[in-house]
């Protein structure tokens, strides 16, 4: 009981509770999407102003159990919301050891029928860049061409919208960057949604979408299948991945570094004694990691986060600017006629694989 008062006095899971509820007004009474977004960004705007929206977000993970387990990926994502009409995630930028800028973070990547509201929340943000849909130039050799539609900051309380099926790519940042990102689907919120939330479903979801592909059911159950959501740069245009390369994860202790990186450059060490109630659950090799970070957090000393190997310098995800430059330059055949790809109406890509 004394966890759960402690919860309901945070100042910071009670913005994070306000924000969620003035999103479900919006989405609630406007069914159509699109709106919807266009409602929620001065939202999003106002919560890239409010500290409070952070520090609950950050609360909110901490006491998700499991949370200090976690092994690591490229960006620490905090899921902070969810629900059938929408979900909040809330990403971490790491940075390059080097700092460069000049680098993508993964793939060129659309996320199917899910639309992308972001909002860039503490950090100096990151450069985007956000194409048309691709067109099918090589089917062989699985090569696409794209047209840039905009290269552009998305710098500290900047709010951008990002279409379905147009693929996108976010820049490394110079330092920690946070980005609050709101999802939902591009369709009316109907009882499928609300039947996908079901914890059974969730819990056996790849099982499920595995099942639905061999069944021809995907359509009906409006169940994600990936087909060509990841593009990079080469010679004569785009290649496309028709399955998806993810990072491997790294170390715990090296999330942890990550993590810990986050609380501490945010301002938000004060979450130290429910970092130290918390590692009490963790397991074994992440307590002691977490125990010595905690004496680095309380004392003030300097925590860096951590790209783990396998992280960047892999060549489908991470490449130049110039490299995009060039392959933009390549035109569709002429026989092609610009033709676009034209994937099925009801894929999806589960915005936890990418976070943005």
């Amino acid at each position: 009981m004394a966890m759960l008062a402690r919860a309901i006095d945070s100042r910071g899971l009670r913005a994070l509770s306000d924000v969620t509820a003035e999103l479900l007004r919006v989405f609630r009474t406007e069914p159509d999407k699109h709106a919807a977004h266009r409602l929620a960004a001065p939202i999003m705007a106002q919560v890239s102003r409010d500290p409070d929206f952070l520090a609950g977000a950050l609360e909110a993970h901490l006491r998700t159990p499991g949370a200090l387990d976690a092994r690591n990926y490229p960006v620490v994502s905090l899921k902070s919301a969810s629900n059938p009409y929408f979900e909040i995630a809330i990403n971490c930028w790491i940075p390059l050891p080097t700092a460069d800028t000049n680098v993508t973070t993964k793939a060129i990547h659309h996320h199917g029928t899910l639309l992308l509201t972001t909002a860039t929340i503490f950090g100096p943000g990151y450069e985007h860049w956000l194409f048309d849909r691709p067109s099918l130039a090589d089917q062989g050799e699985e090569r696409f061409t794209m047209r840039l539609l905009e290269r552009a900051p998305h710098p500290l309380h900047h709010v951008t919208f990002v279409d379905a099926w147009l693929p996108h790519v976010p820049m490394y940042p110079s330092e920690l960057t946070v980005t609050a990102a709101l999802w939902s689907g591009s369709e009316p919120t109907t009882w499928k949604d609300f039947v996908k939330r079901i914890p059974a479903l969730k819990k056996n979801e790849k099982r499920l979408r595995a099942a639905a592909r061999r069944l021809g059911l995907a359509k009906q159950l409006d169940v994600k299948v990936i087909d060509y959501f990841d593009y990079f740069p080469v010679q004569d245009g785009f290649r496309g991945m028709r399955e998806r390369q993810e990072f491997a994860l790294g170390p715990n202790a090296e999330h942890l570094k990550s993590l810990f990186h986050v609380l501490q450059r945010t301002g938000n060490a004060h979450l130290a004694p429910l970092l130290r109630e918390r590692l009490a659950f963790a397991q074994p090799p992440a307590r002691a990691a977490g125990e010595a970070l905690l004496d680095d957090l309380n004392h003030d000393r300097p925590i860096f986060g951590y790209l783990s190997e396998g992280h960047f310098n892999i060549p489908f995800a991470n490449f130049t600017k110039t490299e995009i430059e060039h392959a933009l330059r390549a035109l569709p055949p002429r026989d092609s006629h610009g033709r676009k790809l034209a994937p099925a109406p009801h894929h999806q890509a589960h915005p936890g694989a990418h976070p943005e």
